[in-house]
């Protein structure tokens, strides 16, 4: 029985691995990880170095492009103010000549669609300083910039300098996202341009023409509405904001008038207009509503009713 005791008695070392083995696999792996560590450490920083020069290199890419399409441009520019200068200051050309306005108008059109905004305005003034964009000319010696790229286009004045604009002839054009603010446009032309987005404040529009624009979501404020005609115009979503007065004669036959609203959202009426001040013939206002509806050649067809009347009498008659 003595034996079988001890037998079944086991030191408690038996159950415990041995120190010297733990330690050496520790020492083992610590090793192992200070000889990685160079490694790893000069790859994070060869990929985060190479991220960088990546990023430095796509900046100087772009800051050369940049530099390159500017001096594109203004070379662009200059060459075409150059060129327009010396045709006009030729004592062969002739303002009323077709051919002379009709090769001003090819360059211009396509220097237009080639120069930022702030060109386009340049080019801009100076055609209407050479008197080949203004309304008071006669007609066979208005340069004509139908289907124009002047989209972004600004006269920004300020309410002590305005920029005089007076007579400036624009129609047909594209001139999204416009901007005519503290400018005098008494007697401009825009008629049947496209104007989405436009802004005019705090100008002079006396006699000035909007026929047929397409002038969704434009913004107008701090204007006095004297003599204007926006016969067939697109005006919806307008806003207007500041003071706006309705004087004389505003014609808006056959426009849009749709969801216009001022800077609180509220919808604008113009019940307190009168027939002296606005021309409201087939006018929708915002609230969707029709005054004044004039249903005689609503669909343009030559008078087509005036020829059946005449051969109902004519039936009658013989």
């Amino acid at each position: 029985m003595k034996l079988s005791l001890k037998s079944r008695q086991t030191s408690s070392n038996d159950f415990n691995f041995p120190s010297e083995k733990i330690g050496g696999h520790c020492v083992k792996i610590s090793k192992l990880l200070l000889a990685a560590l160079p490694s790893v450490v000069f790859g994070v920083f060869t990929i985060i170095f190479t991220i960088q020069q990546n990023s430095t290199a796509n900046k100087n890419r772009q800051q050369d492009q940049r530099q390159s399409d500017e001096l594109s441009i203004r070379s662009t520019f200059e060459n075409y103010i150059n060129d327009i200068s010396k045709l006009l200051l030729d004592t062969k050309f002739n303002r009323s000549n077709p051919e002379h306005l009709l090769h001003i108008r090819v360059k211009t059109l396509t220097v237009l669609r080639n120069v930022d905004a702030h060109r386009k305005r340049d080019i801009v003034l100076f055609l209407y300083e050479s008197r080949l964009l203004r309304s008071d000319v006669m007609p066979n010696e208005r340069l004509s910039l139908k289907d124009a790229d002047l989209n972004g286009l600004e006269f920004i004045g300020s309410s002590t300098i305005s920029i005089q604009l007076d007579y400036l002839y624009l129609p047909d054009v594209y001139l999204s996202n416009g901007i005519f603010e503290w400018c005098t446009l008494d007697y401009a032309v825009f008629d049947n341009a496209s104007m989405s987005n436009m802004k005019l404040i705090n100008s002079s529009i006396w006699s000035t023409s909007f026929r047929g624009i397409y002038a969704p979501d434009a913004t107008m404020g701090d204007l006095i509405f004297y003599n204007n005609s926006f016969i067939g115009a697109t005006l919806v979503r307008t806003l207007f904001i500041g003071g706006i007065v309705w004087l004389e004669k505003v014609d808006l036959t056959n426009v849009d008038l749709l969801g216009s609203h001022d800077s609180q959202g509220k919808l604008i009426h113009y019940d307190f207009t009168s027939q002296d001040q606005i021309i409201r013939f087939n006018t929708r206002f915002a609230d969707g509503s029709f005054d004044d509806i004039d249903s005689s050649e609503l669909i343009f067809d030559g008078g087509a009713e005036l020829g059946v009347s005449f051969i109902s009498v004519y039936r009658e008659i013989f």
